[in-house]
């Protein structure tokens, strides 16, 4: 390992023999020779004995703080050591000649060993005189401490000599210094003070451990520990093999200060405090490597500041490439497949009509915002568009969040992926959702309980939305130090702070707001008290888009005491329907209006009666013809499309429903016979006796919609425009209105059976009291008389109404 030299030991033993016939000369022959002549070859000794032998006239030395200590096998500071000790150079054992031995001791030296582990080196020398080792070993420390000679690696600690008063142990074992020794007896026991008597000279002893007298294990031994680990190293080197007063020699060792897998087994015997603690340890260091990096990526998805969107070259090559596109489309034989640009242009015809609520929004987006801004309307009237297309088109920080596809992700992983994704938050593992579950379930069986390291998708999702919120604040306060040009204004963030500059505020857009809200309550609820939280503090706008008539209750939860900015999105005019509809046909085939037949526009007007204003029965229309069908075919087509939904979702029974069949049919027939239904008197119908849930359920399932008046409803529409239509195809198929009407006329003569059989019952216990005469009841048993006549009479008159539409299912399929 540590330095020999290449040239055999026997040419510097002739050489020192030849100088010996004059001392003087001697002594200058020596002081001459190269240091490296007087290396020991290191490892033959280590191979052969590991004792290095000695006649009655030579002695050893040994010199501490050569070099840097090795206190393990990858301890770096042993690249110093070999460096400094290493077998092909000779200054550091020239510096201990020159510098470590006074000239005029009467010594030579003949060997020199280093001790790379320990940090210094053996020497090995001859008497030239009648001198003794104590008095060699006190000149050279008087000397050292004279002139102050210390390493330039430890400039605090000098350079210490000490003769070796045992047989030192040459060895390349894995054992390496350390401040506690184990001392064993080969002979009777050494006690304390004979210890301290030979170890104290090397260094300060913090303790000395005599070995235990009930102790039968061999070799008996002790252990001292040295304040200091070289004060231990010394003394390893210098009393190895020491034979004491009482003829006990000494064995010493270094004990490990730290007990061997000392940690492994604390770590395999206190598992609940080290897994719940290695847990928060992978927390606390994901959360401070990852953390930064996903906010820096959702401050990019909302600013878009490196999307390749925003480049000034891609957007010259997709304006380049979509006018190509467009010229080939619009003159190409497959045009009638397509929408042009022209076509996607007209789209903002629908919108004629709705320029006073587009207004109104952006108004309210460049307010202070102190609640939430809610777009409601039914499915498919266009809000989501009105919102993303015209009212933030051109807002600078936006973020648009899909309920719609969080809830219709299929799994735990897939749900973390898409609100990632939608939020910008990367880098992002589902994947260890499972692994960690199932860790966390291995711990449980070993410790009985879970250690947390699976994470709920709950909270996962409320951290995404968290380092959102960091972002979104980031973002406000960057884009107002901009704006304002002074870096004092990011130092406090206050109600005041964005007064100034409005447009400094992302803009946070929530669509599909409520959708199938019974399938994941818990994500609606957080998305709304997260919303609350951006509003409050003034660094965000937030707009929820919403097909729910009910969402003022999930999100008055988050804002108690604030009044939501509400805009109603409707259906559109009848003459921006047709405008719309007859602009995207004519920019598909390429005619004008001028050249269409009045007959085909009379079919057209007459298509759209039905279909009313609804945007996406508007598209699915333009859809239907442009693909070749005409126009009352494809009214036609979707009316019939329309009635078998109502059939399939309202009309058939089910286990999941709120509401019977009998009930929806009766809203069905209602519908068919007039465009509206007052909604108290729908109250007043046997079926619906105390029916708002099942009402405010058909509104949720948007087969009707509610109006209000002064915060109360008062009448009930279609849900969709269409519906009107399809509900009086489907009061006009005989057989499927005639089995309708058994089913409900069964319904309510058992409902009015079941009153009169109460009726009977009371009459029964009157006809009892009476007959006592202390209380008069002639007056209620005539009440209760006359209404069980009236209820049997409507009885009767349904059970004709039955035989009747019996008579038709006899004749109709």
């Amino acid at each position: 390992m540590y330095a020999v030299h290449r040239r055999s030991f026997s040419a510097i033993s002739a050489s020192v023999a030849r100088a010996r016939a004059t001392p003087c000369v001697a002594q200058t022959l020596v002081r001459r020779i190269p240091c490296r002549h007087f290396v020991l070859p290191y490892r033959k000794i280590v191979e052969s004995t590991g004792i290095i032998d000695t006649s009655d006239d030579e002695g050893l030395l040994y010199f501490d703080n050569l070099a840097p200590l090795q206190y393990n096998l990858w301890d770096l500071q042993h690249l110093v050591t070999r460096f400094i000790l290493r077998e092909d150079t000779s200054s550091t054992l020239q510096y201990i000649k020159e510098k470590a031995i006074p000239p005029n001791l009467p010594i030579e030296v003949e060997q020199i060993i280093p001790r790379g582990k320990e940090g210094g080196a053996i020497v090995k020398f001859r008497k030239n005189g009648q001198i003794s080792d104590d008095e060699i070993e006190n000149q050279i420390q008087a000397y050292l401490q004279e002139n102050g000679v210390k390493p330039w690696f430890n400039p605090l600690r000098p350079i210490r000599s000490f003769v070796i008063k045992g047989v030192p142990w040459i060895e390349d074992l894995h054992r390496f210094p350390s401040s506690r020794l184990r001392v064993e007896f080969e002979g009777p026991d050494v006690d304390q003070e004979t210890l301290y008597f030979y170890f104290r000279r090397y260094g300060l002893i913090r303790d000395i451990t005599p070995p235990s007298s009930t102790s039968k294990d061999l070799p008996r031994y002790a252990i001292i520990q040295f304040v200091s680990v070289r004060g231990a190293a010394i003394a390893r080197t210098c009393l190895y093999g020491v034979i004491t007063k009482n003829a006990t020699k000494l064995h010493i060792h270094y004990e490990p200060t730290i007990q061997k897998h000392i940690f492994r087994d604390w770590f395999f015997n206190h598992p609940r405090i080290v897994i719940p603690a290695l847990a928060a340890l992978i927390a606390g260091v994901t959360v401070i490597v990852f953390d930064p990096i996903r906010t820096w990526f959702i401050k990019q998805k909302i600013t878009k500041r490196y999307s390749l969107s925003n480049n000034p070259i891609v957007k010259w090559i997709r304006t380049a490439t979509v006018s190509t596109i467009d010229a080939i489309i619009s003159t190409g034989s497959f045009g009638r497949f397509g929408l042009s640009k022209q076509v996607q242009s007209d789209l903002q015809i629908a919108f004629s009509d709705r320029r006073d609520s587009i207004e109104q929004l952006k108004i309210l987006l460049n307010e202070t915002p102190e609640t939430f801004i809610v777009v409601q309307g039914p499915r498919g009237s266009g809000k989501a568009e009105l919102v993303r297309d015209h009212a933030i088109k051109d807002y600078p920080n936006t973020l648009i969040i899909d309920c719609q596809k969080l809830i219709e992700a299929r799994s735990d992983a897939a749900f973390i992926k898409e609100i990632s994704g939608q939020l910008g938050y990367f880098p992002v593992f589902p994947w260890m959702n499972n692994i960690s579950a199932f860790v966390d379930l291995i711990v449980q069986g070993i410790i009985g309980q879970k250690a947390g390291f699976s994470e709920s998708v709950d909270s996962q999702f409320k951290n995404m939305l968290e380092n959102a919120a960091t972002a979104i604040k980031e973002i406000a306060i960057d884009n107002q130090k901009r704006t304002m040009k002074s870096a004092a204004v990011g130092a406090a963030v206050d109600e005041d702070v964005y007064e100034t500059n409005p447009s400094a505020r992302p803009a946070i857009v929530i669509d599909h707001y409520l959708y199938r809200a019974d399938k994941n309550e818990a994500m609606y609820r957080a998305l709304a008290e997260w919303a609350s939280v951006l509003v409050m503090s003034k660094v965000a706008q937030v707009v929820f888009i919403t097909d729910d008539v009910g969402y003022a209750k999930v999100l008055q939860d988050a804002i108690p005491t604030q009044v939501f900015n509400t805009i109603t999105v409707g259906d559109a005019t009848p003459d921006v329907a047709r405008k719309f509809v007859l602009s995207q046909i004519l920019a598909v085939t390429g005619e004008r209006e001028e050249d269409v037949p009045e007959s085909t526009l009379k079919d057209l007007d007459e298509a759209l009666e039905p279909l009313g204003g609804r945007m996406t029965d508007l598209l699915t229309l333009v859809r239907r013809i442009t693909m070749g069908e005409s126009n009352k075919r494809a009214a036609v087509d979707m009316i019939r499309q329309s009635a078998s939904e109502i059939i399939k979702r309202f009309l058939r029974t089910g286990d999941n429903k709120s509401w019977t069949s009998e009930q929806a049919w009766i809203i069905v027939k209602s519908l068919a016979k007039d465009e509206d239904i007052r909604y108290n008197e729908l109250l007043l119908n046997p079926l619906f006796k105390n029916g708002q849930d099942v009402i405010a359920a058909l509104e949720h399932a948007e087969l009707i919609t509610i109006l209000e008046r002064d915060g109360r409803p008062y009448k009930i529409k279609a849900g969709r425009p269409i519906y009107r239509a399809a509900c009086q195809r489907l009061v006009n198929d005989k057989g499927l209105a005639a089995t309708l009407e058994i089913s409900t006329c069964t319904a309510i003569s058992g409902l009015l059976a079941t009153s009169i059989v109460k009726n009977e019952e009371e009459l029964a216990r009157l006809s009892q009291i009476g007959a006592s005469k202390s209380v008069d009841v002639s007056e209620r048993m005539k009440y209760l008389a006359d209404d069980i006549r009236a209820k049997q009479a409507k009885i009767s008159e349904y059970d004709k109404l039955m035989d009747k539409q019996k008579k038709v299912l006899g004749t109709e399929y």
